[in-house]
């Protein structure tokens, strides 16, 4: 008997857990990001960018000396810049075709993690240190967060059903709290700063 009890309880906390964010993963439409990224011999600011998966993400590079390129790792977009000029030139390398002027680069970040951005134009001796990096965050974290309370707070209640006493009803969960604590701290490290 006690054995199904804690079974059930294990699948409640997984369950309050791990539906949230699998719930969150699905979503899609997010807000629409903006950016103008300033290009100079040998720099790109910002460096780094950051959005959610789901975002709509609008780029509008700008040459400050040179003629400088903007290639964006893992989404095929290729910009070349010129000084003094509006608008850039773009094109989309794995289709074979020629840069067409744009105003600005518009795409939805469809997968989460690290995409280099770089100069793909030599400007200069130090080009190749011309990169910077855009992170798409997985867009999960609050509904896990909560999935987490949720899951922390029905445990706990499971717990003091099972044992009379109080005071070993938390010492039973603190070793769950801990552990799950753990995960969300290894969870969020990659996606802070």
């Amino acid at each position: 008997m006690q054995a199904k009890l804690i079974a059930m309880a294990l699948l409640i906390v997984l369950g309050c857990a791990l539906i949230p964010p699998l719930l969150a993963s699905s979503v899609s439409g997010g807000e629409r990001r903006d950016f103008e990224i300033k290009a100079r011999q040998y720099a790109l600011d910002p460096s780094r960018i950051a959005v959610n998966r789901g975002d709509k993400v609008h780029i509008r590079p700008k040459s400050l000396d040179v003629t400088h390129g903007f290639y964006l790792e893992g989404h095929d977009l290729d910009a070349m810049i010129e000084p003094g000029k509006a608008g850039f030139k773009m094109r989309h390398p794995s289709e074979g075709k020629e840069y067409a002027r744009v105003e600005e680069i518009v795409f939805v970040a469809e997968r989460a993690g690290k995409f280099r951005y770089r100069c793909s134009q030599t400007c200069g001796f130090l080009h190749p240190f011309m990169q910077g990096e855009m992170i798409v965050r997985p867009n999960t974290l609050f509904p896990a967060a909560v999935g987490l309370v949720v899951a922390l707070r029905e445990g706990y209640k499971h717990a003091r059903s099972l044992y009379s006493d109080r005071k070993r009803a938390v010492y039973s969960m603190a070793p769950t709290a801990i552990l799950l604590g753990a995960l969300v701290t290894l969870f969020l490290r990659p996606y802070t700063g």
